[in-house]
């Protein structure tokens, strides 16, 4: 069944949400009942446009740029959702250019950061990547590779010490770092779900049944994990990763790989690669919900195979993470 159609057996719904312009003028809340009506009064408000007669050709997008295209999409988001409302679908921003000796400051600003391991913060490396990510990656790569990894084959703590600074002193091991990492990525895509079903009302039973599944594989600790012997494994025995590329393509056409075993530097930088949906998590809650709605039932291993397994997983380097509608992946 294509997601986005609409069926009749629905009930109409009100879905709180926050909305603000292109500028970030003002923020309102609104509570509503379709996206015409969203278009219609967020445009009262924020004056977007003058013409009342051309609400069709508003745009109403997530923060990360995602179009919301009709109803279903709308209300398989979360209460007070900020969206932005566009005159017209924006274009891609140009590439901002930096000066060498710009770029170079903040590189030696996030060298300082990255060495601080005690008070490092893994989101403030996706921060720190946010403009002119592609320089910024590949500086930070070149000086990563020239890092010793004489000692990735060690695995304990007692043998490199130094590689776990920053983490949970409970870690003893490199191999159950990982395990923990995979374990936590999937364990949000798990929360993501049964929040989206409690918001909408929705019956919990597939999350319940999704999370006896995961408790039989361990919550996939082997994707990250070089010493699990399962076909599922991301990485080589000796830890290097190799990106699996855009969710449309075959492969990374740059060859993006790196080894998180090798140094503390390369484990952080890892934090930074992305475990992607083909088809966008949203679209397959969105379905999901649908189903529980209409049906009262669902095929929980059909979506537990598009959540949490490497059927539509795949693990990317930032710059081959696509942000935005994967619009040719839909569920069949």
């Amino acid at each position: 069944m294509e997601i986005w159609k609409k069926l009749s057996c629905c009930t109409s719904q009100k879905l709180q949400v926050k909305v603000t312009d292109e500028k970030r003028s003002r923020k309102i809340g609104l509570i509503v009942s379709s996206l015409v009506d969203l278009k219609k009064r967020a445009n009262d408000l924020l004056k977007v446009i003058t013409s009342s007669n051309n609400w069709d050709s508003l745009y109403i997008g997530l923060e990360d740029g995602t179009e919301v295209p009709d109803d279903d999409y709308l209300f398989s988001l979360q209460n007070n959702t900020l969206l932005i409302i566009y005159e017209v679908k924006p274009v891609q921003p140009a590439k901002k250019t930096h000066s060498a000796g710009m770029l170079q400051e903040a590189m030696d600003r996030y060298l300082k950061a990255i060495h601080d391991l005690q008070n490092f913060n893994s989101k403030e490396v996706v921060k720190f990547f946010e403009d002119n990510k592609d320089e910024k990656l590949k500086l930070t790569w070149q000086y990563v590779s020239t890092l010793s990894a004489t000692k990735s084959h060690f695995s304990s703590i007692s043998e490199h010490p130094e590689w776990f600074s920053g983490c949970n002193k409970l870690v003893t091991t490199k191999e159950e770092y990982f395990r923990k990492c995979a374990q936590g990525r999937i364990r949000s895509y798990l929360r993501d779900a049964k929040t989206r079903l409690s918001n909408n009302n929705l019956s919990l039973c597939p999350i319940n049944k999704f999370k006896s599944c995961l408790e039989e594989k361990k919550y996939f600790a082997c994707y990250f994990d070089r010493t699990d012997k399962s076909q599922d494994r991301l990485c080589d025995s000796k830890g290097q990763f190799q990106c699996q590329g855009q969710y449309n393509k075959l492969n990374c056409e740059d060859r993006h790989w790196i080894n998180p075993y090798d140094n503390a530097e390369s484990r952080v930088l890892f934090s930074t690669w992305n475990l992607d949906h083909v088809i966008e998590r949203v679209k397959i809650l969105a379905d999901l919900c649908i189903q529980i709605r209409c049906n009262n039932e669902c095929n929980h291993l059909k979506y537990f195979d598009l959540l949490f397994s490497r059927k539509n997983l795949k693990l990317v380097h930032k710059n081959c993470h696509v942000i935005g509608p994967h619009t040719e992946c839909q569920i069949v």
